[in-house]
């Protein structure tokens, strides 16, 4: 019978808060990389498709070395460990503070998601094992498995560990996306989560007929102007007039926006490349985009799932 950690109290089954403190119950999981279900950290066989996890069997003592040292690993899990090492920095430069680099990486080297991310590395490289084809169609699977698994990682990391470090509230509900192919996605609720309005400031409209039919014009004929077919999710208002000639919008298929004193823009999801962060804004495929420093953080995350992780 499990209980929690703060008051040892008795908690019922599935719980995610203790129902007498309130503090969270944080379950370590990691995802089948055949399948893509979440399986608990004591698995011995993944409860969606059954593959055996052998090389947890063989780590009931993880070791000490810290993976940045890159102290034990050989080969193949040298290279996942190396790839790791690259990613989470790169995710540092690309969507956090500078000042801040320094306080995730102790974050990492001294928590307890360092024993998770170690067996994930060694998992990973097992399974690359199995990846077989031409040596420039193993090396395209390599990196699309790699990139995939490390930003699921890192946004467990970041979501779970790092709560008080972060800029912005990133809602663990966007980790139920995990392993998931966008295809098989309710697109417009993940939207809803990443960004996560309710913790925002910003004018958000989602209902069109309500929505005041001056405003909705000015979207239009400023910025808005969607393809036949494609669903509106939203509109977000970012005029100092309140008046909806700046702001930005997202459908099925593309984000619209206009800056104050900037022309307007579109990029469809299909083809995004390159979002990152600039400073106090974001740029969107070398685009700049500016919806104040929690609304650009959180986009960044969203729009770099939609073009897949990579």
């Amino acid at each position: 019978m499990s209980r929690c950690k703060k008051c040892k109290s008795e908690l019922p089954p599935g719980a995610r808060f203790c129902p007498y403190c309130a503090t969270p119950i944080i379950e370590e999981t990691f995802v089948c990389p055949s399948c893509g279900v979440e399986n608990s950290m004591d698995a011995l066989a993944c409860d969606g498709c059954g593959q055996s996890f052998s090389l947890k069997k063989k780590q009931d003592t993880p070791p000490a070395n810290d993976i940045f040292e890159n102290g034990y690993q050989q080969g193949l899990e040298q290279e996942v460990a190396d790839r790791f090492n690259i990613a989470f920095e790169k995710r540092l430069k690309e969507e956090h503070h500078p000042s801040l680099h320094s306080a995730y990486i102790d974050r990492f080297f001294k928590g307890e998601f360092r024993t998770s991310a170690d067996f994930r590395i060694r998992q990973l490289a097992e399974y690359l094992l199995g990846v077989s084809g031409d040596k420039k169609e193993v090396e395209k699977q390599k990196s699309i498995i790699l990139n995939r698994a490390f930003e699921e990682l890192i946004d467990y990391f970041i979501i779970r560990y790092c709560a008080d470090l972060n800029e912005a509230f990133f809602p663990e509900s966007i980790l139920k996306y995990q392993g998931m192919e966008l295809e098989s996605i309710n697109l417009s609720e993940m939207i809803a989560d990443y960004l996560d309005f309710e913790h925002e400031e910003e004018s958000v409209f989602t209902n069109f007929v309500s929505m005041p039919a001056k405003k909705l014009k000015n979207a239009a004929d400023s910025f808005l102007q969607p393809k036949k077919g494609e669903t509106l999710y939203f509109i977000c208002d970012l005029s100092l007039l309140a008046n909806c000639k700046d702001g930005f919008a997202m459908t099925n298929e593309a984000i619209f926006w206009k800056m104050p004193l900037e022309n307007k823009q579109r990029v469809f999801y299909k083809k995004l490349k390159d979002v990152k962060r600039e400073e106090d804004w974001i740029s969107i495929n070398g685009i700049f985009f500016n919806a104040g420093t929690t609304l650009n953080l959180k986009l960044i995350r969203l729009l770099k799932r939609l073009m897949g992780n990579s």
